[in-house]
């Protein structure tokens, strides 16, 4: 008898043991979406940054293209309005480049957790499958015991003649 309960506590503890990979598992694939998400919101944040210094510097050369061309004549009337518009565009695009950088730094950071993520879910993918290979085999070696078991039992009993 206490081999089969030997059997039957590792089939137990087997399935114990799977429940347990699954929940990690699961928990490991909700960080892994996560951070993911992360990733994308981070992207997409720099592309609204890039956006936005690719407007400043289009600004800028649409400025100085209309200092020499349409405004040249104005000049020393608009100089002061000129001078300012070029300071604010500086600026702004200097504090563009910075949260782009920011953004950039970010980015990478998000890439980051996102690969460590994932290489957290791929191994508790692999210990999940492990534990299910585990509770197979020791599903597999009760049935055999209780097989052999049923066989033993089986067996008629030799009487010897007299």
């Amino acid at each position: 008898m206490p081999a089969a309960t030997d059997f039957f506590r590792q089939l137990h503890d087997a399935r114990q043991l799977k429940r347990l990979r699954e929940l990690r598992e699961r928990t490991a694939l909700n960080t892994l979406r996560s951070a993911e998400a992360g990733l994308q919101a981070a992207r997409r944040v720099m592309q609204e940054r890039q956006n936005t210094v690719l407007r400043l510097q289009n600004e800028r050369f649409t400025l100085a293209q209309r200092i020499v061309g349409e405004l040249a004549a104005d000049m020393a009337r608009l100089a002061s309005y000129v001078s300012a518009r070029q300071a604010m565009l500086d600026e702004q695009l200097e504090w563009a480049e910075y949260a782009l950088i920011d953004g950039e730094r970010a980015v990478a950071n998000a890439q980051a957790r996102a690969n460590k993520a994932r290489q957290a879910w791929l191994h508790a993918v692999s210990s999940h499958g492990a534990a299910t290979t585990l509770v197979g085999e020791a599903s597999q070696t009760l049935r055999r015991d209780r097989e052999a078991r049923a066989e033993r039992e089986d067996i008629p009993k030799f009487i010897p003649v007299k």
